[in-house]
């Protein structure tokens, strides 16, 4: 059983109907990944603070 030569499929639809579980999982992973990279630039901000405020102590005590 072969398909009319003529015929063009659009979509299949299978991908259609992931679409609506895909497309949330994409945004949930991107969430994610904003959050992560958020926590870390913040984390090393605050290692950086922490750092400069024992250089000063230890100059202050020297």
């Amino acid at each position: 059983m072969t398909p009319a030569p003529n015929v063009i499929y659009l979509a299949d639809h299978s991908v259609v109907l992931a679409l609506p579980a895909v497309i949330p999982a994409f945004v949930i992973a991107l969430v994610v990944i904003v959050i992560v990279v958020r926590d870390r630039r913040a984390e090393r901000a605050e290692n950086a603070e922490n750092e400069l405020k024992d250089a000063n102590e230890r100059e202050d005590t020297a």
